[in-house]
């Protein structure tokens, strides 16, 4: 062979292996709050890059504005609350989680509460009856644990108003009495009890799906993890080493919360941040789908695993 032609057939393979090589671009939704801080640290982390991918994150309002743009092919990643995915799977979407999220654990990880005034006559639940409860949206996770609470409180689900409030505007909702109470979310938890703008009603409202219960996490189309395989397993494999860091460095990654969502440091380390596991349970997420069907959200339960679509290592 020719020192020309030696010269072309190794310019060809070393393009073609750059080629081979090049990160995969990705666009991921995420909302910016704590339960997405698995996205924040894999980015900061670069475990994205080493999994050869070129993520792109998309900060969004919440899953309504989500799982559109996932549907219609805008985002190939989206993050999105349990209860959303399960009733969207009801309704024919080929959604499914491919990655695990934020869990809540009684006790330990209660990243909801809910919440009335601080002066408020309200001492439990049952006082509920015939009130204006908040919730960020309704069709969701916390319209599913309202249900649940109404019910474990001996009350009919319709005796509690629910209303929609976004979550940075709950705190107003109460102290102008557009709310007599309202099932919030970190950081807004922890900055309206602090400032003595509310007090803690019921510390676990999502208990009634159990311990842990899959609060959301990281979800794409069948269709699109089965023609993506590479860059699924890559984003699963990202999203695990940030849930590791996470657990090993809970300073660090409060730090990282910290600078993604504008919060102050001082109140990014007191708030309550959800566990993040490593690998998908089933279990987990067939206690949320069961209140759902329960309660009327969903015509009738089905396995969990339906709706998750681990993607092979």
């Amino acid at each position: 062979m020719s020192r020309l032609a030696a010269y072309v057939l190794c310019l060809v393979l070393c393009t073609a292996t750059a080629h081979a090589q090049a990160p995969a671009p990705l666009k991921v939704g995420y909302i910016p709050v704590g339960d997405c801080l698995q996205y924040f640290v894999a980015e900061a982390e670069g475990y994205f890059a080493a999994e050869g991918l070129a993520a792109t994150g998309m900060p969004m309002k919440g899953g309504a504005v989500i799982a559109p743009a996932v549907e219609g092919g805008e985002l190939a990643v989206g993050w999105s609350n349990a209860v959303s995915i399960i009733l969207a799977h009801a309704r024919g979407f080929d959604f499914a989680f491919l990655a695990p999220g934020a869990e809540g654990v009684a006790g330990t990880n209660d990243v909801h509460a809910l919440l009335v005034p601080a002066a408020s006559p309200v001492k439990a639940v049952k006082d509920l009856a015939g009130k204006t409860v908040a919730i960020n949206t309704l069709g969701n996770i916390n319209e599913a644990a309202m249900r649940a609470l109404a019910a474990q409180a001996g009350l009919a689900p319709d005796t509690i108003r629910l209303v929609e409030v976004p979550f940075p505007d709950m705190a107003a909702a109460l102290a102008k009495g557009a709310a007599d109470a309202a099932l919030s979310l970190e950081p807004f938890v922890t900055d309206a009890v602090s400032r003595g703008a509310a007090r803690v009603l019921d510390p676990s409202p999502h208990a009634a799906f159990g311990s842990p219960y899959l609060i959301g996490g990281w979800f794409a189309k069948k269709g699109w993890i089965a023609a993506h395989p590479r860059e699924a397993a890559a984003f699963a494999r990202a999203v695990a080493k940030a849930a590791a860091f996470i657990a090993a460095n809970p300073q660090k990654a409060r730090d990282v919360l910290a600078a993604r969502t504008k919060l102050s440091p001082e109140l990014a380390a007191k708030i309550a941040l959800p566990r993040f596991p490593e690998t998908l349970a089933p279990q987990a997420l067939q206690g949320v789908i069961d209140v759902c069907a329960r309660f009327g959200l969903l015509p009738q339960p089905f396995p969990a695993a339906d709706i998750l679509a681990a993607p092979a290592p």
